[in-house]
């Protein structure tokens, strides 16, 4: 039944696609997100649904069929290409026989492409919301089916993430989960059907019950910093501060004893073999990226047997931590800084933090391009701030996950580029008294 309805689907997505490039760049993003392969298990689990779709992207952008404004090269764009080009080479230059080099480098590659040809897609407040709602409905979709499932099972249900995504695991769900309530919330507010509201606010209710459902302390740690930053930089903290009460409320009835349990063991790191062990990926990492600072080991080194069995008792930069012996099988990384230092070498680390790090200084930006017009701008700062939020999330979240390869985060720090650009050119044409009018209040 769901092949049919999905052959259904596709039945009206590729015309639709066909005839407008954004639909088309939409439907792109979204079944990258979705994943929709993970829903089917008959005859459509072979269409690469995400392949039809840029493909069609590609060739109408080939044939011109959209009208964009022109294109001027920015620090976004620049630093993102720097890291594809940069990861390309070091799978060239990485340790042989690594079996994860050409898999992962296609789909980064994928990925960022996707990115980089934002620029020719997205043009206005339209096309930026469209984006958003691409991320509600194919991230937002695994948080409401899961969220319904821990709600049905009276909370027992435990969510193990998507195999077929980025998000394969319990602790990388809850990653990705965490950073899509932001979007999630901005969404409730800005959409101007009450329905569509309400059901925005419903996916995030239910989207935080599905990180529960992980019992990912990793997950767990970074919706609580959601929530703290929600409230201290919220501009209705009445309303805001309620809908967390309501948040910690659902936590307290749809979570189990164990839940409890198992985010109290958060306190007792050091006692803990399972992040002890993480600590010792983190050394070896560290050792790899001190063995070969320009070009790391390549895509997962530390997951590759025969490096692991090189590195295993290095130190790298962790030497003053004690940890226990290191496992015999090599083990991923857990932790998005040190996955990419050791797969990219520092130049890559540096690289990756400078594409994050000036995602947040562009909202800062656009917070000064509208200070003198808050009111007719609201809406890019709260926009801005959602998609901080939502970067800032999967920077604490991804502390102790191997998750650097999401895509979700850098299209995210893309459309925050693509939302200074269009602010910056809002601005520009606004009447000189209004550009020079006192700050608002």
């Amino acid at each position: 039944m769901r092949d049919l309805m999905m052959l259904g689907g596709m039945l009206v997505f590729v015309p639709l696609a066909i005839s407008d490039a954004l639909a088309a760049y939409i439907l792109w993003g979204w079944t990258a997100v979705l994943s929709p392969v993970y829903y089917v298990w008959g005859f459509m689990q072979g269409v690469r649904f995400n392949l039809i779709f840029a493909g069609i992207s590609l060739l109408l952008l080939f044939l011109k069929r959209r009208n964009t404004r022109p294109f001027k090269a920015n620090s976004t764009f620049l630093l993102i290409l720097a890291l594809l080009a940069h990861s390309m080479l070091c799978a060239l230059f990485s340790y042989p026989f690594n079996p994860f080099n050409a898999v992962l480098s296609e789909q980064f590659f994928k990925s960022m492409l996707f990115c980089l040809v934002m620029f020719w897609f997205v043009v206005d407040r339209h096309d930026m919301h469209a984006l958003l709602v691409m991320f509600g409905l194919g991230l937002g979709f695994h948080g409401v089916v899961e969220g319904l499932k821990v709600i049905a099972s009276g909370g027992s249900h435990h969510v193990s993430g998507i195999p077929t995504s980025m998000m394969s695991d319990n602790n990388h769900f809850a990653v990705g989960m965490v950073v899509v309530i932001p979007i999630l919330y901005y969404l409730y507010q800005y959409s101007s059907k009450r329905l569509v509201r309400y059901g925005f606010l419903a996916g995030f209710f239910l989207t935080i019950v599905s990180v529960l459902g992980t019992n990912s302390r990793g997950g767990f740690i970074a919706l609580g910093f959601v929530g703290v930053w929600f409230f201290l930089t919220s501009r209705h903290k009445l309303k805001t501060l309620l809908l967390i009460g309501l948040a910690v409320t659902t936590i307290f009835l749809a979570a189990p004893e164990s839940w409890f349990r198992r985010m109290d063991s958060i306190g007792q790191a050091g006692e803990d073999s399972s992040f002890m062990g993480r600590v010792v990926a983190w050394k070896v990492s560290s050792a790899i990226a001190l063995r070969n600072p320009m070009f790391g080991g390549g895509f997962h080194a530390l997951q590759v047997q025969h490096v692991w069995e090189q590195f295993k008792y290095s130190e790298g930069l962790l030497g003053f931590v004690t940890t226990p012996e290191p496992d015999l099988l090599a083990k991923a990384a857990h932790s998005i800084y040190f996955e990419i230092m050791g797969d990219l070498g520092f130049f890559g680390f540096f690289l990756f933090l400078g594409v994050f790090l000036n995602s947040l200084l562009a909202r800062y930006h656009i917070k000064l391009l509208v200070r003198n017009a808050r009111e007719e701008y609201a809406w890019a700062l709260d926009m801005a701030d959602a998609l901080m939020l939502a970067i800032l999330a999967y920077l604490v979240g991804g502390a102790a996950v191997s998750l650097a390869y999401f895509e979700v985060p850098y299209m995210l720090v893309m459309l925050m580029e693509m939302l200074r650009q269009y602010v910056r050119n809002e601005m520009a044409g606004l009447p000189e008294q209004l550009r020079k009018k006192k700050r608002l209040p």
